[in-house]
């Protein structure tokens, strides 16, 4: 892999680049449109990308250029005193649970409003200077591209995400190893590589399960947002649950607050009772926070009893409880063989707060 090294004077713009601040902020997007304002839309503005594609003699011009070097000194100089300042010690330290960030067009991570919500979320969280960090999947493909056909039918065409063109990187260990996560599914195990993207003050986790590490289809689990079957489903949901959790864990990180937003990462509950129950503790003294975001049925993701049996089997041994106990904390009709285990009803039934967004 080559990578570009732009000339000392120049440095900062590589350091803006890989912190997702610029994107809302004015004067940051207009340092970037000013170098080259054609060549910054046809990279779909991402800085990293472009600053790739700026030639040397571009690069020269911009060390001479004294208003420019003027404008990236005022810029980098808020943005430094922007992530110096430090958090309240006495805010509660809060984790925040999403299957997608809207945070920009450039890291193909969300869909649409939930998604846009939760990106907004975080920019808000850096510049309120709250002690938040955040947890989601990095998709290999994100969202499709639209086109209409020569006969006039919409076509979707996917492409994927070159990592190293992002503004992600590695969680490296002590040791300098790349942190992973490990979850038991059926037969085999899980293994997710962790990477953390700056936005602003926050720092957003991102698990990515496709690499040699795992089966074909297990890869596959971080190829789409809300992509696959069912069961792909299940396992992102796990994945971003359970192994959201002990990827906390791993980098040593403990927070007063986890915040689950809708009820894909429900599984959180059951982690963080698991650990709780570790220690001795009972299996109710556990709680989150939970928000939903649809009244609407067809909204809330449900799994067949079996399905969840084939999965978590062992889990309610682990929780000191029965299979009907577990099972039930999805169900709003205990015992109902025909209802279907409900991610919504369980992330209620597993925090202490609920509330709706309309």
């Amino acid at each position: 892999m080559v990578e570009k090294v732009l000339p000392k004077r120049l440095h900062a713009l590589e350091v803006l680049s890989h912190n997702l601040w610029w994107s809302w902020t004015s004067g940051a997007r207009d340092l970037f449109e000013y170098i080259d304002q054609k060549l910054w839309s046809e990279c779909e503005k991402n800085p990293i990308v472009f600053l790739d594609r700026l030639p040397l003699e571009r690069l020269q011009e911009l060390e001479q250029d004294g208003s420019f070097l003027a404008m990236l000194d005022g810029v980098y100089a808020m943005f430094n005193e922007y992530m110096s300042e430090k958090p309240d010690p006495k805010a509660p330290t809060i984790a925040y649970f999403s299957m997608e960030y809207g945070l920009h067009s450039s890291l193909k991570i969300y869909s649409g409003g939930l998604g846009i919500l939760a990106g907004d979320y975080l920019k808000e969280a850096s510049d309120k200077n709250v002690p938040m960090v955040a947890m989601g999947l990095l998709y290999r493909y994100g969202y499709f591209t639209q086109r209409l056909s020569a006969q006039g039918a919409q076509e979707a065409t996917y492409e994927a995400q070159n990592f190293s063109k992002l503004p992600i990187s590695p969680v490296r260990d002590e040791l300098g190893n790349w942190t992973t996560v490990q979850i038991a599914l059926p037969g085999r195990t899980l293994s997710a590589r962790v990477w953390r993207c700056q936005v602003g003050r926050t720092d957003l986790f991102l698990l990515d399960t496709d690499y040699e590490a795992n089966l074909d289809e297990d890869r596959q689990i971080t190829h789409y947002l809300y992509g696959g079957d069912w069961e792909n489903r299940l396992k992102q949901e796990l994945l971003l649950g359970l192994g959201g959790i002990r990827a906390l864990r791993a980098m040593g990180i403990k927070q007063e607050v986890y915040h689950c937003n809708e009820g894909h990462a429900a599984f959180i509950g059951i982690e963080r009772s698991r650990d709780l129950v570790r220690r001795k503790l009972t299996f109710s003294e556990a709680s989150s926070l939970f928000t939903t975001h649809t009244p609407v049925p067809a909204g809330h993701d449900a799994f067949p009893e079996s399905m969840i049996r084939q999965y978590l089997a062992h889990y309610p041994d682990v929780l000191g409880i029965t299979w009907e106990q577990f099972i039930n904390l999805g169900k709003t009709n205990p015992n109902d063989p025909e209802e279907r285990f409900s991610m919504s009803v369980l992330a209620c039934n597993l925090s202490q707060e609920v509330n709706g967004v309309s």
